[in-house]
């Protein structure tokens, strides 16, 4: 008797296939030719990300600099055929009104909302970012703790549960007890 074996092969997609699919609010991003798709977020998730992007725009608004705060869905191209879309994302310049997605810009900041899938995020993620350049990469627990990547490949590990402070942004200071209270 002859036992046959099947063995399926994973499709992996172009970017521009992957820019071709239709418009959705689900969390779809593009890394080495797979389609990572996501659980929708919680409510807390989204309450969490909606006052840091609060507090980071503030911010914003009276830096002497030119500073954009950008919040998912936004597809931000991080390398070929890696097209990601972090929970925030803040640029050290003015972006123009019209720039198309995916962004060609590589955030100094990436932040992700820590969710249920944390390997996801803190293992993949931090290399993906890493490699494309990012500077400082923000994990919020949404149990009341914010990490800090930062430095060569995202290795250094700062942790913050009473406040947060980036010499990237001069100025800004992160209550993370009242982020998540």
């Amino acid at each position: 008797m002859i036992s046959v074996m099947s063995i399926s092969a994973r499709v992996l997609v172009s970017e521009r296939e992957f820019l071709s699919l239709p418009e959705s609010m689900r969390l779809a991003e593009l890394v080495d030719g797979e389609i990572v798709m996501a659980p929708s977020p919680s409510f807390w998730h989204q309450e969490v990300l909606s006052r840091l992007v609060m507090a980071l725009r503030a911010w914003a608004q009276t830096s002497p600099s030119p500073v954009t705060v950008v919040q998912a869905p936004m597809d931000v191209r991080f390398g070929d055929g890696r097209i990601l879309q972090p929970d925030a994302m803040v640029f050290l310049t003015a972006l123009d009104r019209d720039v198309a997605a995916p962004l060609d810009r590589v955030p100094e900041i990436c932040v992700e909302v820590l969710s249920t899938n944390r390997t996801y995020d803190r293992v993949t993620k931090r290399f993906l970012y890493a490699e494309a350049g990012v500077t400082e990469y923000w994990l919020v627990d949404p149990a009341g703790v914010v990490e800090r990547r930062s430095q060569a490949g995202l290795m250094r590990l700062e942790e913050f549960d009473a406040r947060m402070t980036t010499p990237l942004l001069p100025g800004f200071a992160l209550d993370v007890a009242a982020l998540f209270a």
